[in-house]
């Protein structure tokens, strides 16, 4: 298939501190021939996290800083539309690291590799990566293996209007959970306790998060969801009940910092209140996923569990959704299509 112009983004510098759009530098390209056992995918939704930032810095993980002028990394959803490889096909649709790119070229298996995916029955392929993904999961897991709430308990969770924080609030509700949300917001905070159910939700934007957490957990915190670290997570940490347990999901106030972390302060709370603080990598659960995902698709076909997805349109405005991440504009899963 000739003729076809490649859109993508390359790491132009490093940021300094909160990433910034001169991080990236937008290049075209002709589309290359494909070799043989290869196929050319074309990009339909990029998922974005917060954790992409610190593959720009640190490397993450896998302590591997993407280098100057390479593609920047990123996970989507993509379609087949020319093959050479037996085991795929025009139409298929697959998952995988695509980078930040409009047309990607892969064998599958060891230039970018990826997965055939099929969306379940009644549902959008986009739901594919995040509540039927590795957002659904985290969210599962994460209460079922390690919060484990019982009927009464007190959970709050950080940025509860997320994509796993929305799912966790609603998994705690079923549960017979107080839950206290903490979002950026009024519109966000709303949303929580008018269609979520929450009990109580606190603007960490507008409000005094630790004087909030006082007056909507008198009793203290039973569960503490966290997804962002720092001053918040030292304010829950101060506030833990009995026997508490405390999940430790992300960290995105710390992204832009992740060379220099910064530790709880309030961590011995641990030892006076006999709690337990844990964390996990939901792809050690990946042989469970099925689990999961039939648990939640059968909540959602019931109206029992909802979700949001906030969508920019066009391989262009990648950047500007990892930066809308860190302000907080997002309200939903955040989700870049390429038609």
């Amino acid at each position: 298939m000739s003729g076809l112009e490649n859109v993508k983004w390359v790491v132009a510098s490093r940021p300094e501190a909160e990433v910034q759009a001169s991080n990236f530098e937008m290049k075209r390209e002709p589309v290359a021939p494909l070799g043989p056992g290869c196929m050319l995918l074309k990009a339909r939704y990029f998922t974005v996290n917060p954790p992409a930032r610190m593959a720009l810095v640190s490397g993450g993980i896998a302590r591997r800083p993407i280098p100057i002028g390479a593609t920047m990394r990123g996970s989507g959803l993509a379609e087949v539309v020319e093959s050479r490889n037996p085991d795929f096909e025009p139409g298929d649709l697959v998952m995988g690291d695509l980078g930040w790119q409009r047309y990607v070229i892969s064998d599958g298996v060891r230039r970018r590799v990826v997965n055939k995916v099929q969306p379940r029955e009644g549902f959008p392929a986009s739901t594919l990566l995040h509540v039927l993904g590795g957002s659904g999961a985290t969210a599962y897991f994460g209460m079922t293996e390690y919060a484990r709430p019982r009927v009464g308990d007190t959970l709050v969770v950080s940025t509860a209007a997320g994509n796993v924080g929305a799912l966790v609030c609603q998994l705690a509700k079923m549960q017979g959970c107080r839950v206290v949300g903490i979002a950026g917001g009024a519109r966000k905070c709303g949303w929580l306790v008018s269609e979520l159910g929450c009990d109580a939700a606190i603007d960490y934007k507008s409000e005094d998060v630790p004087a909030r957490l006082d007056e909507t957990c008198p009793n203290g915190i039973d569960i503490y969801f966290d997804h962002v670290g720092g001053a918040i997570l030292d304010a829950a940490l101060a506030r833990i009940a009995q026997g508490a347990r405390v999940v430790l999901c992300g960290g995105t106030s710390q992204y832009n910092n992740d060379l220099d972390w910064y530790g709880p302060k309030n961590y011995f709370n641990l030892v006076y209140k006999q709690a337990e603080m844990t964390g996990f990598y939901v792809f050690n659960f990946r042989d469970r996923f099925e689990e999961a995902h039939s648990r939640l698709a059968a909540l959602i076909a019931e109206g029992k569990l909802q979700y949001r997805e906030d969508i920019l349109e066009g391989v262009e405005n990648l950047p500007e959704a990892l930066m809308r991440l860190f302000r907080g504009d997002n309200f939903g899963t955040q989700l870049v299509h390429d038609a």
